[in-house]
């Protein structure tokens, strides 16, 4: 089991919400969603009060305040009705062209942005503030991944060991962005139908005529013909294959829960100048897309060549994730 080790920091988020609102997706959707999550907080207007190094936090109800630095649960939930209210006047400026409006906007982002950095200097978890709920449970919560030998990983700047130099700055740029990914976490995926279809195949063709594998104390070995024989080499995602469930197991590169709940999978492929791995690759791909277990609006995929600089990698983070994270 593993944990997601991104941080998120004041100076990421902030850059990451101003790229983000560059050109909102869909700002209605966003802003009705917004709507409803502000009317689920907890009655009140949060006032913190900055002193330079501490940061005390009051409430108001019905014109009373009250004190309540130490009421944690509190203190978060209307820091997050706060921070939702002020995006929410942003989204609702956006298509405007009048001049007042857009200055208006513009003195918002940075209200939200100092806002923020009041936040963290209360030492508040902003990931309770900034992301949804279901967002919050998902990145913070436990999940399996993929075992990796730390002799020959490469640690990124929070900490997580990855396999490759572009993985580690995927990493790294994601975290200064403040995208929480998890990596290579495993998802489960039904094949049996495909496993099926492979056998009728190969006695159509007059290829097979015994058992399609050997599963032996939780081994596969699939007696195939020779042309078939990548299935069973090292990397190849049906060596995984479980015949009790008809699952195989693939492990994403990144995951990223979006602000709606949905995952979107970024795949990146490094090495594609060797065959086995392309072919491993290709398959693993090709199999989610078959499977429904993705489908092109949350798969990312991208090659060496296509983040060999800091500003075409920025510009995939900015283009497809960074609006559909944050609302």
């Amino acid at each position: 089991m593993a944990k997601a080790l991104i941080r998120i920091t004041a100076a990421a988020f902030n850059k990451s919400i101003e790229y983000a609102l560059h050109d909102p997706p869909d700002w209605e959707a966003s802003s009705a969603k917004i709507r409803r999550a502000i009317s689920r907080l907890p009655q009140g207007t949060l006032y913190p009060s900055d002193h330079g190094r501490t940061v005390e936090f009051y409430v108001s109800v019905d014109g009373k305040q009250r004190h309540i630095s130490k009421d944690a649960a509190t203190i978060h939930n209307l820091a997050k009705k706060k921070y939702l209210c002020i995006l929410l006047d942003i989204l609702l400026l956006t298509n405007s062209t009048r001049k007042k409006d857009i200055q208006r906007r513009h003195k918002l982002i940075e209200r939200l942005k100092k806002l923020i950095e009041t936040f963290e200097r209360g030492k508040l978890d902003l990931r309770q503030i900034v992301l949804t709920n279901q967002q919050y449970h998902w990145f913070t919560g436990e999940f399996v991944r993929k075992r990796i030998d730390a002799d020959k990983a490469i640690r990124t700047a929070c900490g997580i060991l990855v396999r490759s130099k572009s993985e580690r700055d995927i990493v790294n740029y994601s975290e200064g962005l403040a995208v929480p990914l998890h990596y290579e976490e495993r998802m489960l995926v039904y094949v049996k139908p495909l496993v099926d279809e492979l056998e009728r195949e190969l006695k159509q063709e007059g290829l097979f005529n015994r058992e399609l594998y050997r599963y032996i104390n939780g081994n596969i070995n699939w007696n195939v013909p020779p042309e078939y024989a990548w299935i069973n080499t090292r990397g190849s995602i049906w060596k995984s294959y479980h015949p009790p469930t008809g699952k195989i197991m693939i492990f994403n590169d990144f995951r990223i829960m979006l602000a709606d709940g949905s995952i979107l999978i970024h795949e990146h492929s490094g090495l594609m100048s060797k065959f086995r791995y392309r072919q491993n690759e290709t398959e693993r791909i090709a199999v989610m897309k078959i499977t429904g277990s993705v489908d092109r609006n949350h798969l990312i995929e991208t090659y060496e060549q296509e983040i060999d600089t800091p500003e075409k990698l920025i510009d995939i983070i900015e283009k497809y994730i960074l609006p559909r994270l944050w609302f």
